[in-house]
């Protein structure tokens, strides 16, 4: 019986992006280990530093194998039709009707015609438009003039004040003008942006930016284990509730309720996971019954406990951002995969030099860095320490480069919520990792 050529070339392009997800996620729990050890060597590296630079070389990376591999695809424009600077200009160099001066006359609007002015000079010149009257009619004329002499006027000399206003209002009224013109052509331009572009640059803000600076952050202040319970189960879950809230994809009609309950499953295995691990010491408060009596009642023992709490509240951010990411490239899965993941790791860069530059003049009041700082601490950790050196080379190209790529190229394939689904293997296989390179016991021997 002979088999057909083109349904194994299907099954085969069917089972790629599993296998390729499966993949990715094996890069993503290692790091889950392998950060906490990195970011353990530069403890005074802020977590904004880290994706300043990660963001770069990951773009740098992206960009340059997507332009061999794929070819060159220019960025899409930011308008639609792509001359909103041009209508601009020409609206704002266009002179208005009423500042228009006519051609003759003079400034207070008395219209003089040139052949009716020259024949009145001549006229003067020459003698020609004397007129000749009576001696006796210009003596009398002359003796009434004489006796009735008329009043001069005053003339009313403008004030500074009027001047001042006057100067004032020649020149609010063209600001006015060109100002609410620039507000009318703002209006029409807000229409001609190209929603996918905006897209781009969300995704990349959401998933380049903000989702690696939680997600450092996060794991600073707990542990791998409940790093990739963030990172896993609970993102499908985030991911399938904001799908099926803007409508963006549908519930299942033959399975509903194992639709839900599956996901239910796995957020409260994730609970589970979260609470040995911080009855076990894995929070950074320590591995023991008898240290944890030892440090019950002290200060520190009480930040600790706060630390593990802020950290899962700041991871909550990775679930939000991941699953907005998640249904942007989606919507872009007509994109090359490799140079769409460039353009976004390029707009967190820009984004995250951006955030620091700001801060600097605020004075690091949103991110507690500023670009100078973020820079020396990069330069210090670059020269002084191997560790890291390597470890960012090993985040940037394989963590964020591979395993974004590959979300993208399973987003023309799959679902956002069945790409989002296989994030719940990190949690065993970071824990699988854990005991294989730094010996710690499972979670259930954390509960013995």
């Amino acid at each position: 019986m002979s088999t057909n050529p083109d349904s194994k070339k299907s099954n085969s392009g069917t089972l790629l992006p599993f296998l390729a997800l499966l993949c990715s996620q094996l890069f993503t729990s290692s790091w889950h280990v392998l950060g906490k050890h990195v970011m353990g060597q530069v403890p005074y590296l802020a977590p904004i530093s880290y994706v300043l630079l990660r963001t770069l070389v990951s773009s740098l990376f992206l960009l340059l194998v997507g332009n061999i591999h794929e070819g060159h695809v220019p960025f899409p424009p930011l308008f639609r039709d792509n001359q909103p600077i041009h209508r601009l200009q020409v609206g704002l160099l266009k002179p208005s009707s009423s500042a228009s001066l006519s051609s003759s006359g003079n400034s207070v609007g008395l219209s003089l015609s040139k052949p009716n002015s020259d024949s009145s000079l001549n006229g003067v010149f020459n003698g020609s438009n004397k007129k000749v009257e009576d001696p006796q009619s210009l003596s009398s004329s002359h003796k009434l003039h004489h006796h009735h002499r008329p009043r001069r006027k005053k003339v009313l000399r403008p004030t500074f004040k009027s001047y001042a206003a006057a100067v004032a209002i020649r020149s609010i009224i063209p600001s006015l003008r060109n100002i609410l013109f620039t507000f009318k052509i703002y209006q029409q331009q807000m229409k001609n942006l190209n929603p996918e572009t905006i897209q781009i640059i969300f995704a990349g803000l959401s998933g380049m930016l903000l989702l690696p600076t939680f997600y450092t952050t996060g794991l600073i202040m707990t542990s791998p284990t409940v790093a990739s319970v963030w990172d896993g189960p609970m993102i499908p879950l985030g991911c399938f509730c904001a799908a099926v809230t803007l409508g963006l994809e549908k519930m299942s009609e033959l399975y509903p309720f194992g639709q839900v309950g599956s996901l239910l499953l796995a957020v409260g295995g994730s609970i589970v996971v979260l609470l040995v691990d911080y009855l076990g010491g894995g929070h950074g408060i320590g591995g023991g019954d008898d240290e944890a009596k030892d440090i019950e009642g002290s200060n520190s023992g009480v930040n600790e406990h706060m630390q593990f709490i802020q950290g899962n509240m700041v991871l909550m951010g990775v679930v939000a951002s991941y699953s907005a990411t998640a249904l942007l490239q989606k919507r872009l899965n007509h994109y090359p995969p490799i140079q769409l993941t460039g353009w976004m790791f390029a707009i967190g860069f820009i984004g995250c030099f951006t955030l620091l530059l700001l801060d600097s003049i605020l004075g690091s009041r949103i991110t507690g860095c500023t670009l100078g700082q973020a820079i020396f601490q990069l330069y210090i950790a670059l020269t002084t320490s191997p560790t890291f050196r390597y470890g960012i080379l090993y985040a940037a190209f394989f963590v964020s480069g591979t395993t974004m790529s590959i979300s993208s190229y399973a987003s023309s394939h799959l679902e956002s919520s069945v790409i989002t689904l296989f994030a719940a293997t990190q949690p065993p296989i970071t824990a699988v990792l854990e005991w294989i390179w730094e010996g710690k016991g499972l979670g259930w021997k954390k509960l013995g």
